[in-house]
């Protein structure tokens, strides 16, 4: 299994990744080829990024997961975050050689990466829109995604949330067409409102004086 991966999409893809989690398989990369190409994707349970970096088709399916401290190695922003690294599996056997022709090895992840095509709606009807809460730091996240992918951070960032009530919402970010996301709602979030204080009041209005009755 051969594939290349800019340093900026590996630090992009691990701020989905699951940290000092017992699901040891979360803690890292996963790195598929089939039929859509190749593509990274990461998540911990909460939240999903997939990212295809490279469109040529893959006959027969190929995986591994790359551990987040390699990964973490590896990335980078900034001017080195377009540099490309060039990945070699063999078994459970990872050997990366960088722009400088040096050379790291390191042991993939062992155990089985959970189908995410279970949780990526390919059809969302109209009446599947509904609102929901989400935790900040997950939104936060894609943010961070899309300004490692875009080199930069940027004020023009754009995050998309096709909001489905309690159903995981679909999350698409300005900086790269072929990036998805999937974020889930908080159980016991509390809905957008615009508070009663917001509305006009209507004019209260003026009573009747009361007669003022004398007596001798």
């Amino acid at each position: 299994m051969k594939f290349t991966i800019q340093r900026k999409q590996l630090k992009a893809l691990s701020r989905f990744s699951a940290i000092k989690d017992i699901r040891y398989y979360l803690q890292g990369i996963h790195v598929v080829q089939n039929n859509r190409g190749t593509y990274l994707e990461s998540t911990n349970g909460h939240m999903l990024g997939r990212l295809l970096i490279d469109s040529d088709y893959v006959e027969n399916q190929s995986k591994v997961i790359i551990p987040l401290d390699a990964v973490k190695a590896l990335s980078a922003t900034g001017k080195k975050g377009n540099e490309t690294l060039h990945f070699t599996v063999e078994g459970e056997k990872i050997t990366v050689i960088e722009p400088d022709n040096s050379t790291r090895v390191f042991s993939a992840v062992e155990g089985c990466f959970p189908n995410t095509d279970r949780i990526i709606p390919l059809m969302v009807k109209d009446d599947e829109i509904k609102p929901s809460s989400y935790n900040i730091s997950y939104l936060m996240a894609f943010y961070d995604a899309d300004s490692d992918l875009r080199g930069s951070k940027s004020n023009n960032c754009n995050v998309s949330i096709k909001q489905r009530g309690t159903d995981s919402g679909i999350v698409s970010i300005g900086a790269d067409l072929h990036f998805v996301g999937i974020i889930m709602p908080m159980r016991d979030g509390d809905y957008a409102r615009v508070p009663e204080w917001c509305y006009l009041p209507t004019v209260k209005p003026v009573e009747a004086e009361t007669p003022v009755t004398v007596t001798e």
